[in-house]
């Protein structure tokens, strides 16, 4: 122990010493530095070097608690990668994010150059409305604002239809902050570019609901469930508005499609009735799909419900179809379970306002009053029930509208008159009021109050009696809206899948990892990608709205030599695709080498190891606090892969060393990554109890150092190009522990020719945490040749006074 408290108390004194002389070097030799860099115009290029900053400052803005000088520093990384090679795309938008994200700064003039070369069609959108949000955001006033908004749709607004799209909702939202009259044509061009745009859509709605028609409107509508197949809103939705517009094939198809659905959500629930009934009513108003009507009610009777209403349906299909006998049983049976229904029952309050929303399981005077008017029509019971309905709810629009027409069965109009004058505000009462208008001779007003009548709900059983009369006095109704115009508008735009098919989530898409190989040797640089496959016949949208949302995350599970879980190792949200069309796949890449698996991967070298990831699609918590798919029923995605632990030997590690005195840059760049993996195995071990076999010798760590320490070593040589071979061999030495004679080393480097050397020499040194190394700092801030290299040594300033 005396020993080393001696070793100890001795780096200490060294470190001092040397950062004293240091700073009196760089002060000395500021001027003559300065000049003979700035003077340097040279171009430097490497994508190693400039892949290398990338993900240091993937690592630093990704790092846990990550704060503005962090921040600081991944940007300063960033600029120099892509000043190194400006190809680098990851750069540019990571660059992006983080200048949005710095608080502390107005990087305005930097997002805004940034913006302009970084938008194509497959750029993050997310990313790109953020940093426009972001410059939005420093301007003080709408005009300003809106002129920005202008000047960038000019730039970028047709590289990208999305983002055009996105763009274009901004400047009309901005408009409508003053009424201005332009923001319509702004919202409804948003629109027009992306379909899927549903905060333009709603908002063009709000402000100038007469542009858009119930074309349009039903064509949203279809958008809205191919976005997410699974929402059973969206589906009624539809259904409900191309029934209304009279298109009965379409609405009964995607009522199906509602009954598919909910049956899958809900295996357990009986089918409700605002399902089964509006799905038979458009299955009686088509020309060939009458008798689905028939199917719906044995499906509802198995299930152990009973309405009256689609027992009348049904009655009335078997009549149409000339089978009178069976629709006569049909009837009987229904009337004498809906009395049976009624006499069992308690008095209760009975809600007869809507009729369509009535419990399948209850049966209501009004109900059967109906049936007698409208499904079985017999005028002294139509009568009968009417006046018992009226007397439970005399105060109801529904009672008092069929009691006034079970009167006019009856042929006393006199007294139905007087209860429709006070009553005309449902399809039964304006019915009721042109039969009144046809007994006073007033055939031509008859007819307008028929139409109008059949128009509020075409489809039901009085719109089929208004029709008859209609027919009756010579006229036809004609819908409104063409129903053959619309539906011609949206088979072009749908084709076969207009109506659409159930398929259930899971099966819709599915995802797969991929790595290249399933085991990868030390010193691999292994990343992968996400597969997402369209399985479905419609196209995938990926969107906040949409049945996939986009959010990817990836855990790895450590087993072997070592054991240890990563939660959270990867996560990212797709933006770059706005859909998946059928059967084909996206390819979305993901750093695994990164974080805590990097650092045990690169700590231990000869340990064998199994990485087990798992990629979970939009992942949610569940009650347990495990993480699971958002779709329960699509499992997560698993994959294993081998990292074996590498096999050494004397006569190994001395070819690798002899070999530095080569020409190879690639291969010093694996040599410094093995021999500092081994450096910081030697010292884990040394400070713990094995946690695996493996190797070291007593000269294994002379050998190691002597070949970062040495002149022509990895650290030290300066000829020509082996700039790129120090920066990669100070980027793998950030978690080795550095004593008196590596930061010696390292120091002279601070003084190199090659500002990404220097760069990278302020970083590592930066870590030693002493404070002396504060005056480099500022000293390196003021003075040094390079932007990126002061910007980097501002903000490791920044951060030294937060840790103090």
């Amino acid at each position: 122990m005396g020993k080393r408290a001696s070793l100890v108390s001795c780096k200490v004194g060294y470190l001092l010493v040397f950062s004293a002389f240091l700073l009196f070097v760089c002060f000395l030799s500021a001027p003559t530095l300065l000049l003979s860099r700035e003077s340097s115009t040279e171009q430097m290029f490497s994508s190693s070097v400039s892949q290398k900053f990338y993900e240091l400052a993937y690592e630093l803005a990704n790092s846990e608690n990550a704060e503005s000088p962090q921040i600081e520093q991944a940007m300063a990384f960033l600029a120099a990668a892509i000043e190194l090679d400006n190809n680098v795309t990851d750069a540019h938008t990571l660059l992006i994010k983080l200048a949005c994200r710095n608080s502390q700064q107005n990087h305005s003039e930097l997002v805004y150059s940034l913006l302009a070369n970084y938008v194509d069609e497959s750029v993050d959108v997310e990313v790109a409305k953020k940093a426009v949000v972001y410059l939005l955001a420093q301007l003080n006033t709408r005009e300003q604002r809106e002129k920005l908004l202008e000047q960038i749709l000019g730039t970028i607004g047709g590289k990208n239809v999305v983002l055009g799209s996105e763009l274009t909702t901004l400047l009309g939202q901005l408009k409508a902050e003053k009424a201005d009259l332009e923001a319509a044509f702004y919202l409804m061009q948003a629109y027009k570019k992306n379909r899927y745009n549903k905060t333009a859509f709603t908002k063009l709605m709000e402000i100038k609901p007469e542009r858009i028609g119930p074309p349009i409107y039903l064509e949203r509508l279809r958008l809205a469930l191919r976005e997410n197949p699974s929402d059973i809103n969206a589906a009624l939705a539809f259904a409900q508005q191309a029934e209304r517009l009279q298109l009965y094939d379409t609405a009964a198809g995607v009522y199906e499609y509602c009954a598919s659905l909910f049956s899958y959500l809900y295996p357990s629930q009986p089918l409700p009735t605002r399902i089964y009934l509006p799905w038979a009513i458009s299955s009686y108003n088509t020309k060939q799909n009458q008798s689905k009507c028939l199917q719906i009610a044995q499906r509802i009777q198995q299930e152990g419900q009973f309405d009256l209403r689609l027992e009348a349906i049904a009655g009335k299909v078997v009549t149409k179809m000339g089978n009178g006998e069976v629709a006569t049983q049909i009837f009987q049976d229904a009337e004498k379970k809906a009395q049976q229904l009624l006499s069992q029952a308690q008095r209760q309050p009975i809600n007869n306002e809507n009729l369509q929303s009535s419990d399948s399981q209850q049966v209501s005077v009004n109900q059967l009053a109906w049936f007698y008017c409208f499904a079985l029509p017999i005028p002294d019971k139509a009568l009968h029930w009417a006046n018992k309905a009226n007397l439970a709810e005399p105060n109801s629009p529904a009672s008092r509208a069929i009691l006034a027409y079970a009167l006019m069965m009856n042929n006393q109009t006199e007294w139905a008159k007087p209860i429709i004058n006070n009553f005309q505000n449902n399809q039964i009462a304006n019915l009721t009021l042109a039969q009144i208008q046809l007994a006073q001779g007033q055939r031509d007003l008859a007819i307008e109050t028929l139409k109008t009548a059949i128009a509020r709900d075409p489809g039901s059983f009085a719109a089929e009696r208004a029709k008859e009369i209609l027919t009756q006095q010579g006229q036809q109704y004609t819908p409104p809206i063409d129903p053959d115009a619309v539906l011609n508008m949206l088979e072009k735009v749908f084709e076969q899948t207009l109506v659409p098919v159930f398929t259930p989530a899971e099966n819709m898409f599915s995802a797969k990892l991929n790595i290249r190989g399933d085991e990868l040797p030390f010193g691999s640089e292994f990343n992968g990608n996400v597969e997402i496959t369209n399985n479905s016949a419609e196209p995938l949208v990926i969107s906040d709205d949409a049945l996939f949302k986009g959010n990817i995350r990836i855990d790895a599970d450590i087993s072997g030599d070592l054991n240890g879980k990563i939660p959270n190792l990867f996560s990212a949200k797709i933006r770059t695709a706005l859909f998946i069309e059928p059967g084909r796949s996206i390819l979305i890449p993901v750093r695994l080498l990164t974080g805590e698996l990097r650092e045990m991967l690169s700590t231990y070298p000869q340990a064998s190891l199994n990485i087990d990831f798992t990629l979970y699609l939009d992942p949610v918590t569940t009650n347990r606090g495990n993480i699971s798919n958002r779709l329960t029923n699509l499992q997560p995605t698993r994959l294993r892969i081998k990292r074996p632990g590498i096999k050494l030997s004397s006569q190994y590690l001395r070819n690798r060393f002899n070999l530095i005195s080569k020409e190879n840059i690639n291969e010093k760049i694996k040599i410094a990554r093995l021999f500092t993996s081994l450096l910081r195995e030697q010292h884990e071990m040394l400070n713990n109890k094995p946690l695996y076999k493996f190797m070291y010798a007593d000269w294994m760590g002379p050998l190691l150092r002597n070949a970062l320490l040495h002149e022509a070593g990895l650290l030290r040589n300066s000829t020509n190009g082996q700039w790129i071979v120090k920066v990669h061999t100070m980027a793998e030495m950030l978690s080795l522990p550095l004593d008196y004679e590596l930061i010696g080393a390292l120091a002279k480097n601070l003084d190199d020719d090659n500002w990404t050397v220097r760069m990278m020499t302020v970083y590592l040194l930066s870590k030693t945490n002493d404070r002396n190394f504060d005056k480099v700092l500022d000293w390196t801030a003021k003075n040094d040749a390079s932007k990126p290299v002061r910007d980097l040594a501002v903000a490791l300033g920044k951060s030294s006074i937060s840790v103090r």
